[in-house]
């Protein structure tokens, strides 16, 4: 896949009459790394549907987590495939740093594909005796993003990169609290509606989601 990128992407930003980047931290990947023309790549941002916007009955909000398996707890919620961009390590490593005396001990909830980050959060999960409090959802149905969303309690995204960074946007959209990297193209995306934090620092991140669930 990335040796397709490499020969593919170089080949077709030079054929291109103009381009359109997702952010204007891509449109900088663009220029920076690919030498093209400031003037020939423009940023077009991205949005939600008007789905993420509608409200969320308690009769879908408990058929979601029965969908899911989930509990009747305080959710922390991740989206996205299992990639070490996502950090997923550190945001378990975050997890367990949290404060132990919430009144309600909140689950955390890492939903989409496994990817190629998959088996190191396993078994980080595993050492820090998170088993019973870190569920893999897998894969989720696009229709019960929404629902999923309106679920959670707390919305985390600690990129260490992104080319937009939907999944945050769309947790706004439905109104729950975002707790996001200040790397890459997240800082456009959240602005002031959400807290943006160092990917790299675990206690921050750690500090943070304890911050938000009180």
């Amino acid at each position: 896949m990335l040796d397709a990128l490499r020969r593919t992407v170089p080949d077709s930003i030079a054929r291109a009459d103009h381009i359109i980047a997702i952010s204007e931290a891509t449109r900088q990947d663009v220029i920076n790394l690919y030498g093209a023309s400031p003037e020939k790549v423009s940023v077009i941002l991205q949005g939600v549907a008007g789905r993420f916007h509608a409200r969320c009955d308690d009769a879908e909000a408990a058929a979601i987590r029965r969908k899911y398996g989930l509990p009747d707890a305080p959710l922390i919620l991740t989206v996205g495939t299992l990639q070490p961009r996502k950090n997923h390590l550190r945001l378990v490593q975050a997890f367990a740093q949290m404060t132990p005396l919430h009144r309600e001990p909140p689950v955390m909830v890492i939903a989409g594909g496994q990817g190629w980050g998959y088996e190191p959060v396993m078994h980080e999960v595993q050492r820090l005796k998170l088993a019973d409090r870190v569920i893999f959802t897998g894969r989720i149905d696009d229709d019960d993003l929404p629902a999923l969303y309106r679920a959670a309690t707390i919305f985390a995204y600690p990129a260490l990169y992104e080319g937009f960074g939907l999944p945050a946007l769309e947790a706004m959209a439905c109104g729950v609290p975002v707790v996001a990297s200040k790397a890459s193209s997240l800082p456009e995306v959240v602005g002031d509606a959400g807290v943006l934090i160092d990917p790299l620092d675990i206690g921050a991140l750690s500090s943070t989601l304890d911050y938000l669930l009180s």
